[in-house]
């Protein structure tokens, strides 16, 4: 029975083990990338998963598995956050994640694919060199419109991070609050991530079982870069892992494009 469940021809068409094999290490690699640097799961996950599985298929298992890890980062980091920032970026998410979700069932997967890579792209580019919004930054309208960034992006690619952490590193100075409050929000996308998928029927026992296969993947794996970054970290790490993630990004852009 259990073998039915994880036959990959019944999980989704045309999969194979080997394709299950590579999606399984692709989650594995972004979640060390996660545990060593804090960020950058959703960045690498989807793109790399969404090479051998559809990306219908891959943003709800990444919202699920998110949503799940993220449970006890919001309750650990609940006292830290900025709560007007969280208020209103959470009210522009609710209002766009089901647009992001229906572009995501609407649009072809190779179209897909290329827009998840440019989002790959500017997660690089706000986590290098945020932007300088000035006061602007102190707008409620313009929390609520990153806000709604952030959830068209967590429809389309479970990717709510571009926009958010451009703000909070353009916003607040301190570390810890910034740390503290992109837990908590991303938490809050992935609830809202989640319920937008469940209700466009986007979860299904495809989806289940693959986030009950991703979920030991995922903790293992932020085990091992908590660990290795543990053991002394230089001041290069941070580069590195943005370098990683802009090649991800210009991979699966130039990929689709080839293939396109």
């Amino acid at each position: 029975m259990l073998a039915d469940w994880l036959d990959p021809a019944l999980l989704a068409p045309g999969l194979t083990a080997q394709d299950l094999f590579w999606a399984g290490l692709a989650v594995f690699g972004a979640a060390v990338l996660r545990g060593f640097t804090g960020f950058g799961f959703a960045l690498a996950a989807v793109p790399l998963t969404s090479l051998v599985l559809p990306p219908e298929v891959v943003v709800p298992v990444v919202m699920v598995v998110q949503l799940i890890i993220g449970t006890g980062d919001a309750v650990r980091e609940r006292r830290a956050v900025d709560r007007g920032v969280i208020l209103w970026l959470t009210v522009g998410v609710a209002l766009a994640t089901p647009l992001g979700m229906w572009l995501l069932v609407w649009l072809p997967p190779a179209t897909t694919r290329i827009a998840i890579g440019g989002v790959v792209l500017l997660g690089v580019a706000a986590s290098w060199r945020p932007p300088d919004l000035g006061d602007l930054v102190r707008l409620r309208s313009v929390r609520i419109g990153v806000g709604a960034l952030a959830g068209l992006f967590t429809g389309l690619a479970a990717m709510p991070g571009p926009p958010a952490v451009a703000y909070m590193l353009a916003a607040e100075r301190d570390p810890r609050v910034i740390r503290a409050t992109l837990m908590v929000f991303f938490f809050f996308t992935a609830v809202a991530g989640t319920i937008s998928a469940w209700g466009a029927g986007l979860i299904g026992r495809t989806e289940l079982v693959l986030t009950a296969i991703s979920l030991p993947l995922v903790i293992g794996g932020s085990a091992i870069g908590a660990a290795l970054f543990g053991l002394g970290a230089t001041r290069f790490y941070r580069p590195a892992a943005l370098i990683i993630l802009l090649a991800t990004g210009l991979t699966t852009i130039i990929r689709e494009i080839v293939i396109y």
